[in-house]
């Protein structure tokens, strides 16, 4: 078996740098890695609704979050036209487009993987609620509608689509 040969020039200082590059693209390595996983901590991104039927993007506005829809399944009424926002109480917006509507808003960070104080607009009933809303352990967002208080309300489960 024969052995590597160094060249003559080749010595213990350039072995040393070829060591700490070495440390260097492993370091940041590791760091990618962490901030891939810090990521999935954050609700940023898009989410398919419990109904899937729509998905919401979620993104920072200001310092508090908000959502729009950005997909429909049946994007169309039955006449082929674009879904507006029929139920609003307000009728000077029922005509608006649901697709880029914001549905979600103001919600203010509580804790590492909650959000409260927000908003949420039910197209369906033309309702606005409070909202606040969770990163679940698998992963999922849990997203809480209410009136006056957490307990009367509704909780639905979003899946991240990216």
């Amino acid at each position: 078996m024969s052995r590597l040969r160094l060249h003559p020039e080749y010595h213990l200082t350039d072995r040393i740098k070829a060591m700490r590059r070495f440390a260097y693209a492993l370091l940041l390595t590791l760091l990618a890695v962490t901030s891939i996983g810090a990521q999935s901590q954050t609700p940023v991104g898009v989410w398919l609704h419990a109904n899937k039927r729509i998905r919401v993007e979620v993104a920072p506005c200001g310092d508090r979050l908000c959502g729009k829809i950005v997909w429909f399944r049946w994007p169309n009424n039955a006449q082929g036209l674009p879904l507006v926002d029929l139920k609003n109480d307000d009728p000077a917006l029922r005509t608006r487009p649901l697709l880029g509507l914001t549905v979600l808003k103001g919600l203010r960070r509580a804790g590492e993987r909650t959000w409260e104080d927000g908003k949420i607009y039910n197209p369906d009933d033309g309702v606005e609620y409070r909202a606040l809303m969770s990163i679940e352990d698998n992963g999922t967002l849990r997203v809480r509608a209410f009136v006056l208080f957490p307990l009367l309300g509704k909780t639905q489960i979003w899946t991240r689509m990216r």
